[in-house]
């Protein structure tokens, strides 16, 4: 566990010549990957694309670069839908929802359906997720919809001694301290049962209502063409 949710501050610095330093270190990387780009043929991978347009778009968010960031990662996600690379596809709308951008919420709406949808590496959906909470106010019954599904994906594609579900259930402790005051056992239980945080099929369809309100019917994917696609694959 790291990637996704223990991201280390690029730009900590304790003094202006060391945040001068990052910077140009930052600037140095996105050379690095421009180049890269440029010397990209029809046999590079397609996944190395993709990952070559992404890193672009972090060191552009670090730049506060929101708009480049946000073309970069656009391309990127159109090339990993095309591809049906959907865990590349919500790198995308990650860096997308990180620029800031008008639509950034709407690119995080796209993360939390494919995220939850499919198979993807469960630190990358709990990460989204986290967005999810970290966006809305501390007492909407959301927050607790997005940790409780974090907890619920964790559990069923890691095991519940895995130290992700580890960190989804301290997710959920958190908000509902934030959300109810929650702080021992018997009230977590109550708090869980009184939102039917204990019903999958109940938290998880409030769950797809409040992506639906993120992405506003503009959506970037054909959500039935997947549906069909997963019904035929038996996933």
């Amino acid at each position: 566990m790291g990637k996704y949710l223990n991201k280390q501050q690029i730009f900590d610095a304790e003094d202006g010549e060391d945040l001068y330093v990052n910077e140009e270190q930052l600037k140095s990387r996105l050379k690095f990957f421009e180049k890269k780009i440029q010397v990209q043929t029809d046999d590079t991978p397609v996944e190395e694309k993709i990952n070559n347009l992404l890193e672009i778009g972090r060191i552009q968010v670090e730049l506060y670069k929101g708009l480049d960031a946000w073309e970069k990662a656009f391309i990127a996600f159109d090339i990993a839908r095309d591809n049906e690379l959907w865990e590349l596809a919500v790198e995308a709308c990650d860096v997308m929802f990180l620029s800031e951008e008008p639509k950034a919420l709407k690119a995080l709406g796209h993360a939390l359906w494919l995220g939850v949808t499919f198979p993807i590496n469960p630190e990358l959906s709990v990460a989204m997720l986290q967005h999810l909470v970290d966006e809305s106010p501390k007492e909407a019954d959301i927050c607790a919809i997005a940790a409780t599904t974090a907890h619920y994906i964790t559990s069923m594609r890691c095991g519940l001694d895995d130290d992700l579900t580890f960190f989804s259930s301290q997710m959920m402790a958190s908000v509902a301290d934030k959300h109810s005051h929650v702080t021992d056992q018997s009230t977590f239980d109550l708090w869980c049962k009184t939102l039917q945080l204990d019903q999958p099929e109940v938290f998880l369809r409030k769950l797809s209502g409040a992506i639906d309100q993120l992405v506003v019917d503009d959506w970037w994917i054909d959500r039935d063409k997947i549906k069909t696609k997963l019904d035929i694959d038996g996933k």
